[in-house]
């Protein structure tokens, strides 16, 4: 009765009506309270989501419009599963199937990192991580909103690479229900080479740290993010024999051009001694 009660009141919450437990109390200590009232800045949340204990603060704070579309999608099919259950159409075990997020986007963001060592990528991974937050913002503002992303949370290692690998990736979609003009192209290249160069000032960069961030359609999403190693056949974007093995071989190029950049960086830290800034900024990726 509780889960089917929370997926039927989240589906019908006005956004950006926040969720309290209980009034917001100032006991006037200095700390600063969540109060769209006095600060500006709190007026721009998407899903405030109040923490009972003083002092109150918005834990969704960094839900942006993207993410709220998820959320709420979400929502709606969590609770469309609930009243198939209640009128025994469906076992709980459909409410838990995992969500297939490769079939749900025809175009993605690649974002790869790499490292000279595990130890070395496990730090540059967190940094970038932490950071993707402002690389869909910076997208959602420069296109006004009309192309949205939906960064997922799971990362994938290629084993096959020379060196310490990890990737993220992001769905990208138009803005549903909105009209679009023929032939119209968003073009995101500036943004994406803010966010490198961003987070290429990390403070605590080092030798072999490596960021690329590239467009992936579906049909060309590198093998290795598949538990069982190859792209299985979707039934709403169908491939061909010929198709698969020209993206099959495009991403045998993709990861030799990779791999070979990256033994070539490393041959080059090798035979340095010593990193100065001028070093840094030879050998880092803008």
């Amino acid at each position: 009765m509780l889960v089917c009660r929370f997926f039927r009141v989240y589906t019908q919450w006005k956004w950006p009506n926040p969720v309290m437990l209980c009034r917001i109390q100032d006991d006037e200590l200095g700390f600063p309270v969540w109060d769209p009232r006095k600060n500006p800045k709190d007026r721009t949340h998407h899903m405030p989501i109040i923490t009972p204990a003083y002092p109150s603060m918005n834990s969704s704070y960094n839900v942006s419009t993207s993410t709220l579309r998820i959320l709420s999608e979400q929502f709606q099919f969590g609770n469309k599963i609930c009243e198939e259950i209640e009128l025994n159409n469906a076992i709980w075990g459909a409410l838990f199937e995992p969500y297939k997020f490769f079939e749900a986007y025809k175009n993605f963001l690649q974002v790869d990192m790499f490292a000279l060592n595990t130890d070395d990528l496990r730090i540059w991974k967190g940094w970038v991580a932490s950071r993707l937050r402002q690389l869909t913002l910076k997208i959602e503002q420069d296109t006004c909103g009309m192309l949205q992303c939906h960064p997922h949370p799971v990362e994938y290692n290629d084993a096959s690479v020379c060196g310490a690998h990890c990737a993220f990736f992001m769905g990208l979609r138009r803005k549903q229900g909105v009209k679009v003009e023929e032939g119209q192209h968003f073009d995101i290249r500036l943004v994406v080479n803010e966010f490198k160069h961003f987070v290429n000032m990390y403070m605590f960069w080092r030798p072999g740290m490596e960021i690329y961030v590239y467009h992936v359609p579906r049909m060309k999403i590198p093998s290795f993010v598949f538990p069982e190693g190859y792209r299985g056949v979707q039934s709403s974007y169908p491939s061909t024999t010929a198709n698969a093995k020209k993206a099959h071989n495009e991403e045998e190029h993709n990861r030799g051009f990779l791999q070979r950049r990256l033994k070539r960086k490393i041959g080059f830290l090798e035979g340095s001694v010593g990193s100065s800034l001028e070093k840094r900024v030879a050998i880092s990726p803008t």
